[in-house]
């Protein structure tokens, strides 16, 4: 069920988008039709090869056909390229091939509207800013163009970013950060793609589509190559967590729930999200070093003996040894060590104290032990959230720096009705 606030925002981008499909049709330049119709082919081709992000989030490679016919024509024929070129898109979602026939009118509807306003603002601030449509664009209205494009992309990547913000209700900085600030490098290639394509299309014609369609054929493979890598990536991490969670049935679900909170922490630390996504993956994979440990000491019903806990103590030397050998994940190997160390020198395994331990692994332990006093366990009832805080908070100095509890405070504070074990 869509809420109010978010059906809003859908109408008011629809609203927009068709009045200006309908204002650049009644305005179009009739000379250039023919081009409009084959570049409309080009644009739907590229569209219907996206790169899916999330479940929620793809981009295509024709961001630098929008901006190609932005730089051959203007704001109003590129406004009408670029929103029936997504009108007319075909992709294989699942086995099923997708059009909009088949998804749900206002999906289409915003999409569409969404793209033309994009590239209808690109298109303006061009002319605006000197720009010429249909002159080479190097040198002397190269600025302006890379501006325009600049203006699409966040225009853009803004307009999706609030609609996702109002469906997961989370920031909208959140949002962008997390799903399209990744992005940026590899839509300024296209972009400079897209402003030579139009350089060469005025100087060769049509032969130019084809030239350059191999090359934003690279690019999209480029994209996709980097997102199923990221994907192997947390599918390994995933199958890591589950086989500890099928083994302890006291942690299930509480790698997510510490992720959930280092997230938070971090935010507050001021992390980049490429820092954050680090944590993110330490978080999920703390623990994983107890699956090396035996199941009837792991799920012991009872309280440890002084031999039991000193074996358990040894998970995060195991973690570092599992995740030793893997090239991207060398930060976050010390993060797994030392997330049991204590700021004043009595946590394991190494009995490191004060600045010597990472903020990442200060911010991993804050999450751990909050997340375990609010569950339940096998020998204790779970804390209240108020109570969880008071202990931790009670701790600093001792088991956790000064800092860390800044962070911690704020991100309670700000976050306070997520800070509970069922996310």
């Amino acid at each position: 069920m869509l809420s109010k606030k978010l059906i809003f925002y859908i109408t008011f981008i629809v609203i927009i988008g068709i009045s200006v499909i309908i204002y650049s049709i009644v305005n179009i330049n009739i000379h250039y039709i023919s081009d409009i119709l084959i570049l409309i082919i080009f644009s739907a081709i590229c569209e219907s090869l996206p790169i899916y992000i999330n479940n929620n989030v793809s981009v295509s490679v024709a961001y630098a056909v929008d901006l190609m016919a932005i730089l051959l024509y203007g704001p109003l024929e590129g406004a009408i390229i670029a929103s029936i070129g997504n009108l007319l898109l075909i992709r294989n979602v699942n086995g099923k091939m997708k059009c909009a026939l088949n998804t749900p009118y206002y999906k289409t509807l915003f999409n569409i509207s969404q793209i033309t306003i994009s590239v209808f603002l690109g298109g303006f601030v061009y002319k605006y800013l000197g720009g010429v449509p249909g002159r080479y664009v190097y040198p002397k209205y190269l600025i302006p163009a890379i501006i325009a494009s600049a203006v699409y992309y966040f225009s853009n990547s803004g307009i999706v970013a609030v609609l996702l913000s109002f469906l997961l209700k989370k920031p909208i900085l959140s949002i962008w950060t997390s799903d399209f600030s990744w992005t940026l490098i590899n839509f300024l290639f296209l972009a400079f793609i897209g402003i030579l394509m139009a350089s060469a299309f005025m100087a060769y014609g049509y032969i130019a589509l084809f030239v350059f369609f191999i090359p934003l054929l690279m690019v999209r493979y480029m994209f996709k190559l980097y997102m199923d890598l990221k994907q192997s990536y947390y599918d390994t991490i995933n199958a890591l967590t589950k086989a500890l969670e099928a083994k302890d049935r006291y942690t299930l679900g509480h790698s997510k729930s510490v992720e959930k909170l280092a997230v938070y922490l971090c935010r507050e630390a001021g992390f980049s999200e490429a820092h954050t996504e680090m944590v993110r993956i330490a978080a999920l994979l703390h623990d994983v070093g107890k699956i090396g440990i035996v199941e009837n000491i792991l799920n012991k019903p009872g309280k440890l003996s002084k031999e039991e806990y000193d074996y358990i103590k040894q998970h995060p030397v195991s973690g570092y040894e599992i995740l030793k050998d893997v090239p991207f994940l060398k930060n976050v190997r010390y993060w797994v060590r030392y997330h049991h160390e204590w700021y004043n020198g009595n946590g394991y395994p190494d009995g490191i104290s004060g600045r010597q331990i990472p903020l990442e692994a200060e911010i991993l332990s804050v999450a751990d032990v909050f997340d375990a006093l609010v569950s339940d366990r096998p020998y204790r009832n779970a804390y209240t959230r108020e109570e969880a805080y008071k202990i931790i908070v009670d701790s600093e100095g001792t088991q956790f720096s000064p800092r860390v509890i800044r962070l911690f405070k704020r991100a309670y504070e700000k976050n306070k009705e997520d800070f509970k074990h069922d996310f």
